[in-house]
């Protein structure tokens, strides 16, 4: 028995071909990617803690940017301020912002060389966004912190 070619067949081949080339559109780029190295500063913040972290975290020194310990740069700069904390005030039904006892805000700005395409900014195997949690560790200090800048 001869089968004959039928207008249903022809879409079936159309939407089989139009899958094909959208799923190769959207592989090219992540084969042909060409990674731009790059040294990239960002800056973390490590909220509410004490002093003594801050006195820890020098200039110069190696920081760990990951848990495998394989990712990392150079701390360029440290300085802490006053932690502030948003409490109710009852008297007034009020909120307001009061300092909390002993606790600093940690800002580190951090110098890695990372990779750069149009879709991340990575530190070896470590995204760099800003909002996102990082790891940042070093001769004696282990704390994490939110990146809330990139200058590249």
């Amino acid at each position: 028995m001869k089968k004959k070619w039928t207008i249903i067949d022809t879409i079936i081949v159309l939407i089989i071909a139009a899958a094909a080339v959208i799923g190769c559109m959207k592989l090219m780029p992540s084969l042909g990617s060409n990674d731009e190295k790059s040294t990239v500063e960002f800056t973390v913040l490590i909220q509410n803690k004490e002093q003594a972290l801050a006195d820890a975290i020098t200039p110069g020194a190696k920081a760990t940017l990951s848990l495998t310990e394989k990712d990392g740069g150079i701390i360029k700069d440290v300085r802490s301020e006053v932690s502030k904390q948003m409490t109710f005030n009852s008297i007034d039904g009020t909120y307001e912002n009061v300092e909390a006892d002993s606790k600093v805000d940690i800002y580190v700005t951090v110098e890695a060389e990372c990779s750069i395409t149009d879709k991340y900014i990575k530190t070896g195997d470590t995204a760099i966004k800003v909002g996102a949690e990082i790891p940042v560790r070093g001769q004696g200090f282990a704390t994490s912190g939110f990146v809330i800048e990139i200058n590249d």
